[in-house]
């Protein structure tokens, strides 16, 4: 679709933020669940009867379904269009949530997660693909980081609301309420969402019927892995600091309760809530993707590196630290701009999957690792309770991995990824 076929629609504004909002709300549901093991580390372990091991590869049950899924979903996307997929998807969500929290087994919470996470795959790509088509492509990627920071401040919000939850509550009292909601959210979107401006069709004409077709034009761009391998490492510390290990972490080393470690975690989706849509009007504003993705990556490296390593840093200095380290996560979401500046409209949801699954992959690979490395580490220690007790030497140990990633990041965002200058492919002149 070019320019002038883009102008030739003009949907109404309310009704576009109405649909992409409802899709939003999805989209922060499921990465409110997402996160919610961080959260109840110690209760899980205390009645499932895991240590930091199985606890590792519970939470990554979710990532096992959700990583594998985007290619599917996004080929999904591309055939039948958000509105059924998105319902459908918000039902699944909720029923794995709604089966984890009646749990008494570590099969039956696995089998929880592992629901949770094929729901959860639709929602980002499904929401970006909606404001890919509702609006102006110019706005994509500003709107893009505004879709992150409604994500964060749910998590934000969620992170302290879970912990207390948890405390007042129990852990599964607050899964099976967070059940209720998804239900809520399916009936909405099955109600009000649509695929797109009728126009749209008009002028862009989607082949529903090559799925691999679609797939081989994204897998073989060299630049669809450039860029994936990048959202991974930019996202991948996000996932396993803030998703999982980071509360226990700085219980162990600032002896603090769960609610208070959580509050200073959840500091991170502050900054991611800052740096997303941040990052994005910076990218549009001086016209380098590039630039944008090198200081996310160093920002990361550093401060994931003090907040881990340098036993000194006072406690009161964590909370300006997470910011800047979720701030660094901003440029997962600028990834989605470039994948769409590299692609044809009518593979757009295809690439968005498959980057989408790149940006997950962290959390199926590197949460389960580190629980892996703490329990190798582990020196035997428990709990009156019988939970493990792992030391700040134990995390020192296995939390190496969170800035060698961003390492890995810097060395793409500097050699391998190339400048679009926010200018999507598809109106450029053809290239031959």
């Amino acid at each position: 679709m070019t320019k002038n076929n883009e102008q030739s629609y003009k949907p109404s504004l309310f009704k576009a933020s109405i649909i992409c909002l409802l899709s939003a709300s999805f989209f922060v549901y499921e990465f409110f669940i997402q996160i919610s093991p961080g959260v109840m580390t110690n209760e899980l372990m205390r009645d499932l009867q895991i240590g930091a091991g199985g606890l590792g590869v519970l939470s990554a049950f979710y990532y096992y379904a959700y990583t594998p899924m985007q290619l599917p979903a996004g080929l999904l996307f591309d055939r039948f269009g958000p509105r059924i997929l998105l319902t459908f998807a918000s039902c699944v969500c909720a029923l794995g949530a709604l089966s984890f929290g009646l749990a008494h087994s570590v099969v039956e919470a696995a089998a929880g997660r592992f629901l949770m996470g094929i729901g959860s795959a639709f929602a980002f790509t499904g929401t970006l693909l909606l404001v890919s088509r509702w609006f102006p492509s110019h706005y994509f990627a500003i709107l893009a980081g505004i879709l992150q920071l409604l994500s964060s401040v749910g998590a934000l919000i969620g992170t302290s609301l879970l912990a207390h939850a948890v405390s007042s509550f129990g852990w599964r009292s607050t899964i099976l309420t967070i059940a209720s909601v998804g239900f809520v959210i399916m009936f909405f979107i099955g109600l009000i969402v649509r695929d797109g401006p009728k126009k749209h069709y008009q002028h862009h004409k989607i082949d529903t019927h090559n799925e691999w077709m679609r797939l081989k034009r994204v897998c073989r761009k060299p630049q669809s892995w450039n860029v994936a391998i990048f959202a991974f490492t930019s996202w991948a510390p996000i996932l396993v600091i803030a998703g999982l290990w980071g509360i226990p972490f700085l219980m162990a080393k600032f002896h603090l309760s769960n609610t208070e470690a959580a509050v200073a975690v959840a500091m991170t989706w502050w900054g991611v809530a800052l740096g997303s849509p941040f990052i994005g009007w910076f990218s549009e504003r001086t016209k380098k993707r590039k630039t944008s993705l090198i200081l996310c990556s160093t920002l990361s490296i550093i401060s994931s590196f003090i907040l881990i390593y340098v036993s000194s840093v006072p406690y009161w200095l964590i909370f300006p630290l997470f910011v800047i380290f979720g701030f660094s996560a901003g440029s997962q979401t600028l990834t989605f701009a470039i994948v769409k500046d590299n692609n044809r409209p009518d593979n757009v949801g295809s690439a968005m999957g498959f980057n989408n699954m790149m940006v997950v992959a962290g959390g199926a690979i590197l949460q389960p690792f580190v629980g892996y490395l703490l329990h190798l580490f582990w020196d035997g220690a428990t709990s009156p309770n019988g939970v493990p007790i792992y030391s700040v030497g134990n995390y020192h140990m296995a939390l190496f991995v969170v800035p060698l990633v961003s390492i890995i990041g810097l060395i793409f965002a500097l050699f391998m990824i190339k400048e679009t200058k926010c200018q999507p492919v598809y109106e450029m002149p053809a290239q031959h």
